[in-house]
This record gives C-alpha cells, structure tokens and sequence, in this order.
C-alpha cells in the first residue's frame, strides 16, 4: 500500500480503534442532545399554559386534553388533538425536570 494511502498506526489504539472517534462520543449524540433540549424547551414553554388550564379545566389528563386541543395548542410534533395519554406523559416528564 502506498504510505500516501497507509493509515496513520500512530491513531489506532490496541484494539485497532480510532482513538479520535472514542473522544467524539457515540454516532448520533449531538442530534439526540438537539432533539432533547428541544422537547425540554417545548414542555418548559407549554408549562404555564399547563397550570392555567388545570385551574380552569381541572387536573384530569382528560379535561386538559380537550383544553389543550380546544385552544389549537400544537402537539411536539404538530400534531393537533390531545389525546388523555398524551397529557400524562407530558405532566410526568414535567414532574421529572422539575424534581431534578
């Protein structure tokens, strides 16, 4: 193989691994971590409008659901109808974030 082409042996550890690709982290990280910090500011946004609802609709995931659906507030992925489960998983995410 010309030394042009040849990989450089100084970059790979003992397992014949690029030893820059175990510094970088996982394939896909920095799109998963987008993606997160997005929800996380999308139920962060949607929290006071969570609270004003439950005062008026009650704390059913029913009852906010059809609030939610009633006003036109768009689901994470533009989705328009509120469903009960799509409640609970939203309030306890929120639980979660606001326990840590």
């Amino acid at each position: 193989m010309p030394s042009a082409v040849r990989q450089d042996d100084s970059l790979q550890d003992e397992s014949g691994q690029d030893e820059r690709r175990k510094d970088e982290g996982r394939k896909g990280d920095a799109g998963r971590d987008a993606a997160a910090a997005r929800a996380r500011r999308y139920r962060q946004a949607l929290a006071p409008v969570l609270a004003a609802i439950t005062g008026e609709a009650g704390a059913t995931p029913e009852g906010i659901a059809a609030s939610l659906t009633r006003r036109g507030v768009p689901k994470p992925r533009g989705g328009r109808v509120w469903t009960p489960p799509d409640v609970r998983r939203l309030l306890s995410r929120l639980a979660v974030e606001t326990t840590s």
